[in-house]
C-alpha cells in the first residue's frame, strides 16, 4: 500500500515536472512572429505563411495573421478560447467553414477583408457566426460580393451580438429583396462606402443607428426608405454626384435622424422638413440656388447648418424661421448680395455666422442678439455704416479682411467687440475717435493697408484692454525728428505692454531708409548719446584697436615662424634624401668599377694564336717558361737584351706538373740593330694534355728539339729578332646601366 502511494506521488511529480518543462519550452510561434511579453498578443502578418504556425498559446487574446498566403481558414483556432481579436485580412480565403468560429466565445472583432470571397453562400451566413456569441465587429470590405439580394430565402447573417458590419468597396450594386439585416438583431453600424450602389431598399432593422453610403452611385432615395429604421441617427451620403433628394411632394422622412451629410452631391433644394430631430446638416458643395421662405420651419432642433460652396443668390427675411436652436450657420462661398436686416433675429441662439466670399458691398444694420462671430471677409465691401455694429450687442469677433474699405467711420460703436480684423484693405488714415467707442478692443490688425502717417498713441486712450496691434506691411513715412514717432514706437514695442514686434515696422519713405525698420532708421536720432564721440569711449576704442592689431601681428609672426620652421625642416629632409641618393650612387659606381676591373680580359687574350706556318718559322727560346711568365706578369724587372729560353723539355715537364690545363705564354723578344727599342709580343693559349702530345710529334717540335740538342753543349744564347706585333685592339669601355653621380 505504501509502495503504491509512493509510486503515485512519484508519477505526480513527473507529470508536474513535464508540465513545467512544457510551459518553459519556448513558443514555436514566437520564433516566427512577434509576441508580447506575456504572449497575449501575437503578430504573424507579412510572414508568407500558408497555415497557422504551431505553438500558439491558449492564452493569446489578439492574433494577427493578415497579409499572408493562407487559402484555408485555420482549424486550429478552436483551441484559442481566450481570443478577442482575429485579423485574417489580405489572404486568399474563398470559403468560410461552418465551424470556423467554433469555441471562440470571447471573440469580439473578426477581420476578413481583402480576401477572395465572391458568394454569400461561401460564408455559411446562417450558421458561421452563431458560436461567436460575443462578436461585435465583422469586416468584409474589399471582397467581391456583387449583390446583397436574392439570397434564396436565407438571411445575410444571423448573430445576436454583431453591432458593426463593414462592406466597403465590395462591388455591391444593389440592396434589395429580403432584408439582409433581419438576422442581425443588434446591428448598429452598416458601412457600404465605395460600392457601385445605385439605390437601397427594404433595409429593416430596429437597432441600426448609422449608415455610411459615401462615394457610391446613388441617384435617389425613396421617401419612405428610412421609415423602417426607427433608431437611425447618422446618415452619410456624401460624394454621390448624381444624388437628388425627393421632391416637395415626397419628402424623405425620419423622426430619429440627427446627423445628415449630403455634401458633394447634386442637391438643388435642402428639403430637410422630414427630419424634425435633425441636429447637424452638411449640405456644402451642391447646386442650391435659392432658399425659400420657411425653408427650415420643421428643423427646430437644428444646431449646425453648412450651406457653403453653393450658388445661393439671395436670402429672405423668413428663410431661417424656425431655427430656434441653431448656433453655427455657414453661408460662405455663395452669391449672396444682401442680408436682410431682420433675417438673423429668427435665430435667437446663433453665435457664428460666416458670409465670406460673397458679393456683399456694404455692412448694413444687421441685427442679432446672440451673434458673437461674424466673418464677412473676401467680399466686395467698401462701406461700413456708422451704426452697423449697434444691432450686434454680443459681437466679439469681426473679420473684415480682404475687402475694399478705404476708411473706418469715426466712433464705430460696440461695447463687446474684442477682435477686429481689417487686414488687406485700402485704409489710409484713422483718427483719435476711430476706436473711441470700442472700449473692449483687445486685438486690432491692419496689415497690408495704405497707412503713411505715423499714428499717435492717444488714439488708444479709450482702449485699456488692447494687447495686440498688428501694423506690418504698410507704407510708413519715417520722420525721425518727430517726437510722436518715438513715443508711438515705444508705446507699441516696449514691455510690459508690448503690442507689436519691432521688425514688422518698416519704413517705406524717404528713399534713404526704404526697407529699414523704424529702429534702424532712427536709432542715432533717438539716441544721440551713442552717436557723439565720447573721449573715454574713443580712448578705449583706440586701446582695443591697438591691442587687437598687436594680437593680429603676433599671430601672423607666430604663423610665419612656424611656417619657416616647417619649410626648413622640409628642406633639411630633402637635402638628407639627396645626400643619401648621392651616397647610394657613389657606392653603385665604385661597385661597378670593381666589377669592371674584375671582368676586364687580359690584353694577351685579345691576340690570336699563331698559325701553323707562323709557328714553324718562330725562333727558339733560350729562357725558360717560368721566366716568360714572370716577365709577362710584371713580377720581375724587365731586362733588355738577350734572354734565355726554356727548352721544350722543360715545357713538357711544366705541362706534366700543372696537369691537363697548363697556361703557356709564348713571348717573342727581339732587339733592333741599334739595341735601343724593344717590343714584346704576348700570345696566350690554353692547351690540354692531348694537344701537347700532338705538338710533340709535330715537325716544328722535332726541329726545335734538334736545334736545342745542338746548342745544349755549347750553352750559347740565340739572338732573336722580335717580330713586329699586331697592334692591340682598342679595349672598349664597358658601360653600366647603373645610375652615375654625374647623371644625378
Amino acid at each position: 500500500m505504501n509502495l503504491l502511494r509512493a509510486s503515485g506521488v512519484l508519477l505526480l511529480i513527473l507529470l508536474t515536472k513535464a508540465e513545467v518543462d512544457f510551459e518553459d519550452r519556448p513558443n514555436d510561434a514566437c520564433h516566427i512572429c512577434m509576441c508580447s511579453s506575456d504572449r497575449t498578443i501575437i503578430d504573424c502578418s507579412r510572414r508568407g505563411l500558408s497555415e497557422l504556425p504551431d505553438g500558439i498559446s491558449e492564452k493569446v487574446e489578439k492574433l494577427n495573421i493578415s497579409n499572408n498566403e493562407i487559402t484555408t481558414f485555420p482549424r486550429k483556432l478552436y483551441t484559442l478560447y481566450n481570443l478577442v481579436s482575429l485579423d485574417v485580412s489580405g489572404n486568399e480565403l474563398r470559403l468560410l467553414p461552418e465551424d470556423a468560429l467554433q469555441n471562440l466565445t470571447a471573440l469580439e472583432a473578426l477581420n476578413l477583408s481583402r480576401n477572395n470571397f465572391e458568394e454569400w453562400q461561401d460564408l455559411n451566413p446562417n450558421s458561421v457566426l452563431l458560436p461567436a456569441t460575443s462578436l461585435l465587429l465583422l469586416d468584409l470590405s474589399r471582397n467581391k460580393f456583387k449583390t446583397m439580394a436574392n439570397l434564396a430565402n436565407k438571411e445575410l447573417f444571423i448573430s445576436s451580438s454583431l453591432e458593426t458590419l463593414i462592406l466597403d468597396n465590395c462591388e455591391i450594386g444593389s440592396v434589395s429583396g429580403r432584408s439582409p439585416l433581419s438576422g442581425l438583431t443588434n446591428i448598429k453600424i452598416l458601412k457600404l462606402n465605395g460600392n457601385p450602389l445605385t439605390h437601397f431598399q427594404k433595409l429593416i432593422s430596429p437597432s441600426l443607428k448609422s449608415i455610411y453610403v459615401s462615394n457610391c452611385q446613388l441617384s435617389y432615395i425613396n421617401h419612405d426608405e428610412l421609415a423602417f429604421l426607427p433608431s437611425l441617427v447618422f446618415l452619410k451620403m456624401s460624394h454621390n454626384y448624381r444624388l437628388e433628394l425627393s421632391s416637395n411632394t415626397n419628402v424623405i422622412f425620419s423622426t430619429s435622424l440627427r446627423y445628415l451629410d449630403i455634401s458633394f452631391c447634386n442637391v438643388f433644394l435642402p428639403n430637410l422638413r422630414g427630419f424634425p430631430n435633425l441636429r447637424k446638416a452638411i449640405i456644402n458643395h451642391n447646386m442650391i440656388r435659392y432658399l425659400k421662405s420657411n425653408e427650415f420651419i420643421n428643423n427646430t432642433k437644428l444646431e449646425y447648418l453648412d450651406l457653403s460652396y453653393n450658388n445661393i443668390g439671395s436670402l429672405k427675411s423668413d428663410t431661417f424661421k424656425g431655427l430656434s436652436m441653431i448656433r453655427h450657420l455657414d453661408l460662405s462661398w455663395n452669391e449672396i448680395a444682401e442680408v436682410p436686416e431682420n433675417s438673423l433675429l429668427a435665430m435667437p441662439s446663433l453665435s457664428q455666422l460666416k458670409l465670406a466670399r460673397n458679393y456683399l458691398t456694404r455692412v448694413g444694420h444687421i441685427k442679432s442678439t446672440s451673434l458673437t462671430l461674424l466673418d464677412i471677409s473676401s467680399c466686395e465691401i467698401n462701406t461700413i455704416g456708422k451704426d452697423s455694429l449697434e444691432g450686434l450687442p454680443s459681437l466679439l469677433d469681426l473679420d473684415l479682411s480682404h475687402n475694399l474699405l478705404s476708411f473706418i467711420p469715426d466712433s464705430i460703436s460696440s461695447n463687446t467687440l474684442k477682435h477686429l480684423n481689417l487686414n488687406y484693405n485700402r485704409i489710409s488714415s484713422v483718427s483719435n475717435v476711430t476706436f473711441f467707442m470700442l472700449p473692449r478692443l483687445s486685438s486690432l490688425s491692419v496689415v497690408g493697408n495704405r497707412f503713411t502717417m505715423i499714428w499717435n498713441k492717444s488714439y488708444f486712450e479709450s482702449n485699456p484692454y488692447l494687447e495686440n496691434l498688428h501694423l506690418g506691411d504698410n507704407m510708413w513715412r519715417c520722420d525721425c525728428v518727430d517726437d510722436n514717432m518715438f513715443d508711438f514706437y515705444e508705446f507699441v514695442t516696449l514691455e510690459p505692454n508690448k503690442k507689436e514686434e519691432s521688425y514688422n515696422l518698416v519704413c517705406n519713405s524717404p528713399v534713404n531708409v526704404i526697407g529699414q525698420t523704424w529702429l534702424e532708421a532712427c536709432y542715432f536720432t533717438w539716441y544721440p548719446s551713442t552717436k557723439s564721440a565720447n573721449p573715454d569711449n574713443l580712448i578705449w576704442f583706440i586701446i582695443v584697436m591697438i591691442v587687437g592689431l598687436a594680437l593680429c601681428i603676433l599671430i601672423v609672426n607666430i604663423i610665419r615662424q612656424s611656417m619657416n620652421k616647417r619649410l626648413a625642416a622640409i628642406q633639411q629632409e630633402r637635402e638628407r634624401q639627396v645626400e643619401e641618393a648621392r651616397d647610394r650612387l657613389r657606392q653603385l659606381r665604385m661597385r661597378a668599377e670593381q666589377e669592371a676591373l674584375v671582368n676586364t680580359p687580359d690584353p694577351r687574350d685579345l691576340i690570336a694564336p699563331p698559325s701553323y706556318i707562323e709557328a714553324l718559322s718562330m725562333p727558339k727560346l733560350n729562357a725558360s717558361c717560368h721566366s716568360l711568365n714572370e716577365t709577362g706578369s710584371g713580377r720581375t724587372k724587365r731586362k733588355r737584351g738577350r734572354r734565355k729560353t726554356k727548352s721544350s723539355g722543360d715545357l713538357l715537364e711544366e705541362t706534366e706538373r700543372n696537369g691537363d690545363l697548363p697556361v703557356l705564354d709564348d713571348m717573342e723578344l727581339s732587339e733592333s740593330s741599334t739595341g735601343k727599342r724593344r717590343r714584346r709580343r704576348r700570345r696566350s693559349g690554353k692547351y690540354g694534355s692531348h694537344e701537347i702530345t700532338e705538338l710533340e710529334h709535330s715537325p716544328g717540335a722535332r726541329r726545335r728539339r734538334q736545334s736545342e740538342h745542338e746548342v745544349s753543349s755549347d750553352h750559347t744564347t740565340i739572338e732573336v729578332e722580335a717580330e713586329l706585333e699586331r697592334p692591340l685592339r682598342t679595349r672598349l669601355r664597358r658601360y653600366s646601366d647603373e645610375v652615375r653621380e654625374s647623371d644625378f
